[in-house]
């Protein structure tokens, strides 16, 4: 691997630890993907939380998409890491990894794919986006690829010869932007509905704070939330120790203020592989 498709940011927890202890610790290094990089404070944040929780000092290490964070987990570079749902499938299948906990989002918002256009244009169902330019995250991306794939083949359409052009541009960011300056026609993102209206409560547009300037034209069933899970080298015990100060994080003021900053979760419970079945079966399926 060059040294280029490792490049990832470091957040580094300096201050929770007495000066001179650091030094004879060694970090807990915890691994994310593209949202991790673009939330840097939060990961910082998190790091600082965590690391007073279990005890030990935590190195956050963000990678710039999906391809790299999966080869950063098979090089062993970390010990435990945050996981979209289609990138934990193959690291398990690949190297092992074991899901510890799932993320809950608040009210139990439910956690699909869309696909999204500008607001004010004319698209109105999936039918009408035949022939136009697509922009996908990343083919390891359930909201972002997978699951709005699935979707087009459920209600009979060939994804592969359905759209004119494809794009992939390795996050949600990079799609939205896509749209928004008119390089793509429709794009692929999460969003997170509630209630029986399903309001909007988060979606890839939403990441800047604007929230009026996109809609969905269509979305996907749910999807299994992200997973934070353990190589296959982390021991017994420090899975535990993790497993249990990430899952009462939520129980302090400064731990939910983590949890919300930088995964967008009210809280992680416990969790099994058969949870993320429909995901195997999606990837599948494309």
């Amino acid at each position: 691997m060059t040294e280029s498709s490792r490049v990832r940011r470091e957040f580094s927890l300096r201050s929770a630890f007495p000066i001179g202890m650091v030094g004879r610790m060694t970090p807990l290094r915890f691994l994310t993907g593209p949202v991790g990089a673009a939330r840097g404070d939060a990961a910082a944040f998190f790091a600082k939380v965590l690391a007073r929780r279990i005890g030990r000092p935590v190195d956050v290490r963000a990678t710039p998409g999906y391809s790299e964070l999966l080869e950063t987990i098979l090089d062993g570079d970390a010990e435990f890491a945050w996981l979209p749902p289609a990138v934990y499938v193959r690291a398990e299948g690949l190297a092992g990894v074991m899901p510890l906990v799932a993320g809950i989002r608040a009210n139990r918002a439910k956690f699909r794919g869309a696909f999204f256009v500008r607001t004010e244009s004319d698209f109105d169902g999936l039918a009408t986006l035949r022939g136009r330019r697509v922009a996908w995250v990343d083919r390891n991306s359930c909201a972002g690829y997978l699951f709005p794939r699935l979707l087009l083949r459920q209600q009979g359409h060939d994804p592969d010869h359905f759209f004119s052009e494809e794009s992939h541009l390795g996050n949600h960011g990079a799609v939205v932007d896509a749209v928004e300056r008119g390089e793509a026609d429709v794009g692929a993102t999460f969003v997170h509905q509630e209630g029986d209206e399903e309001r909007i409560v988060g979606s890839g547009w939403g990441l800047s704070g604007e929230s009026t300037r996109m809609r969905i034209v269509a979305a996907t069933v749910p999807i299994p939330s992200d997973a934070l899970v353990a190589v296959a080298a982390t021991s017994i015990d420090l899975r535990s120790r993790f497993s249990d100060a990430v899952s009462s994080m939520h129980e302090d003021q400064d731990g939910r203020r983590a949890l919300g900053r930088l995964f967008g979760v009210a809280r992680f419970e416990a969790t099994l592989p058969s949870r993320y079945d429909a995901v195997r079966n999606a990837m599948r399926d494309a």
